[in-house]
């Protein structure tokens, strides 16, 4: 509202001369409420950019928290050397598998932890991987240490876990849930953590083999396939 210095009625923003006594009106006679809104607006201009930047920023630095909080400890039942040997085995197996032979064979939780660990984890070069099996669920979960930065005589480590949980559709794992580090990954996004174990799983050549596989069941516990060459 512009105040009208004759009379003192208030006039709306806008008028030249006062609605009540006709005078002209001065804009440096603008009410406080409309100094207050005025200074207001300015503001708002020529700082929205810092208003819209520092949620952004904040959004950011908890994704990256969340994303470089790895999930340490190891799941399922621990693994031994031996049980990795036989998941060796029954890979290789499956290459002098001839046309028209199947195979059928299963995969407890405890080989193939040895397995994660003797033979993945060390051809991938990370620090662990493992897993747990349910009743229609494969959970794996990769951590890996990839530096560390030295603060004053504390190391802090610069580590990255992936978690991923498959269903098997027929002959296939699907990854249902991932999370990276404490960040979930739903739906689609899950996807991202399977390319890491998939990774994984593939830096041993002879797991080529596996897409052989035509029927896969999980049990707790247990894993049971059924391979086969047409």
């Amino acid at each position: 509202m512009i105040i009208c210095a004759k009379c003192g009625t208030d006039n709306q923003l806008g008028r030249v001369f006062c609605m009540s006594c006709g005078a002209k009106l001065d804009l440096t006679h603008m009410s406080n409420q409309m100094l207050v809104k005025s200074n207001e607006e300015s503001w708002l201009r020529a700082n929205w950019p810092k208003l819209v930047f520092i949620p952004l920023f904040l959004l950011v630095v908890a994704l990256v928290g969340l994303v470089m909080w790895p999930v340490n400890e190891l799941i399922g039942a621990g693994g031994t050397s031996a049980g990795g040997r036989k998941i060796e085995g029954q890979i290789a197996s499956l290459e002098r598998l001839k046309a028209g032979q199947r195979f059928s064979y299963s995969v407890t939780e405890q080989d193939l932890n040895g397995y994660c660990t003797e033979v993945l984890a060390k051809k991938s070069k990370i620090n662990s991987m493992s897993v747990k099996m349910f009743k229609g669920l494969l959970v794996t979960r990769m951590m890996n240490v990839y530096y560390e930065i030295k603060v004053e005589k504390v190391k802090v480590p610069i580590a990255l876990s992936v978690e991923v949980k498959y269903v098997p559709e027929g002959a296939r794992l699907k990854a249902a849930r991932a999370s990276i580090g404490h960040l979930p990954l739903p739906g689609p996004l899950a996807r991202i953590g399977d390319k890491f174990i998939s990774k994984i799983v593939m830096s041993e050549p002879k797991n080529a083999n596996l897409s052989c596989v035509e029927d896969i069941k999980i049990e707790d516990g247990k894993m049971s396939l059924i391979a086969g060459k047409k």
